[in-house]
């Protein structure tokens, strides 16, 4: 008996670890699907990215933190309309049981985006999460240690002015 407790008090926690959150489940779901656009950039990839002398710093630093990138999108249009991605990971509990932090929420009648963040202590993120569902279903998932700062440095490097950008939304 006393065996037995001590196999599960071993098994139950690597069981609970090894759990797939609801972020993996879809991109293992519908990943090489037809009619699915899948990209999955390795933080190796990544790595050797960020040691390419380009001579921008920032770009390299925010490279060099970042484990992953994944993006997963429905190329067809009829796929589309049965598909809606925001659902799946609400049916799946995903934005109630996380440690992610909504940055920003646009809601239309046909459509739902959402752009989370988990914090990971000291001002820096651990992981961003970009959720499209409805009309045009998106994920994108950027794991690793991403620091604000070395953002703001990339953006002030592409000397946008934002001035000058004429966007329309009256669609």
């Amino acid at each position: 008996m006393k065996k037995l407790i001590l196999i599960l008090a071993v098994v139950l926690p690597m069981a609970v670890f090894a759990q797939k959150s609801p972020v993996d489940k879809l991109f293992e779901k519908y990943a090489n699907q037809k009619g699915f656009t899948t990209v999955n950039i390795s933080g190796k990839m990544l790595g050797f990215a960020s040691q390419i002398e380009t001579g921008d710093n920032a770009t390299s630093e925010v490279l060099s933190g970042l484990n992953g990138i994944r993006v997963l999108t429905v190329e067809d249009e009829n796929l589309n309309k049965n598909i809606n991605f925001y659902a799946e990971l609400e049916k799946d509990g995903f934005f109630k049981n996380n440690n992610f932090e909504v940055l920003m929420e646009v809601t239309e009648d046909d459509e739902i985006v959402r752009f989370l963040a988990r914090d990971a202590g000291n001002g820096k993120i651990s992981d961003l999460l970009l959720v499209v569902g409805g009309d045009e279903n998106t994920l994108i998932s950027i794991s690793g240690m991403i620091d604000p700062k070395s953002i703001n440095k990339i953006t002030k490097s592409l000397d946008l002015d934002l001035d000058d950008i004429d966007i329309d939304i009256s669609e």
